[in-house]
């Protein structure tokens, strides 16, 4: 009975954290944020926004760093690629670029989620922020989302169990991406993406792996929305 308790405790200790962490990541968005709220003769704003942008994400990497590490040992040493780790990124990215594909081919008119439109309009708001919204997309959600959702997540729930790792990382990767608006298949691709980055994660035990994906997913759009955005803005 006292051991059923304490570890329905370190469980719910474990969503707690979670669930904070999950907001953490969220910080230094608010930095966009900023320049409403200084005053109207402040003169470096932009200077502002990117000091506040920088120390936020040195903020939330310390934090997801340090408990993927506390419960993933082996993550305390990086390791160098291998030729299966290099096989698994080329085919995961592939697979993810086709499973966009069949997306848009069933439903080519709404194909744009809400989670993309609102990226896309973050890009617009200014110059500065283009480079910055071009920087968390393509390089710190990564590295932020596979820490927290693969490396954490995994790490915290059902760490001897497989594909329930995988199934629920996938599941919790998918929803928090869903908005309000998404037509339906917007959750499962979503979640499908998340499946293919947990499975990448737990069948190499390499987060750098999945980050890299991740990276490659994300880099492509990034550049062409920070490239459209700045041939308006500099108009």
């Amino acid at each position: 009975m006292k051991r059923s308790l304490t570890l329905s405790l370190t469980y719910l200790w474990r969503i707690l954290k979670f669930l904070l962490l999950l907001v953490l990541i969220l910080l230094p968005q608010f930095s966009l944020l900023l320049p409403k709220y200084l005053p109207t003769n402040f003169s470096h704003p932009n200077l502002a926004m990117w000091g506040f942008f920088l120390t936020s994400y040195a903020l939330v990497l310390f934090c997801l760093i340090w408990q993927y590490t506390k419960f993933a040992p082996q993550a305390r040493h990086l390791k160098k690629f291998t030729h299966q780790d290099v096989i698994m990124i080329a085919t995961s990215f592939f697979a993810l670029y086709g499973l966009k594909y069949v997306y848009m081919l069933l439903l080519p008119t709404s194909s744009a989620t809400q989670n993309d439109a609102a990226i896309s309009k973050m890009f617009s708001l200014s110059v500065s922020v283009a480079f910055m919204m071009a920087f968390m997309t393509a390089i710190m959600a990564p590295i932020c989302e596979e820490l927290l959702f693969r490396g954490i997540f995994m790490s915290y729930f059902f760490k001897n169990y497989a594909w329930c790792a995988i199934f629920f990382s996938g599941l919790v990767f998918g929803l928090i991406h869903v908005h309000a608006g998404d037509n339906y298949l917007v959750p499962l691709l979503y979640c499908s993406i998340g499946w293919i980055l947990a499975y990448s994660y737990r069948k190499t035990n390499n987060i750098l792996v999945s980050i890299t994906i991740h990276f490659l997913n994300n880099l492509l759009p990034a550049i062409a929305l920070l490239i459209s955005s700045l041939s308006q803005l500099m108009k």
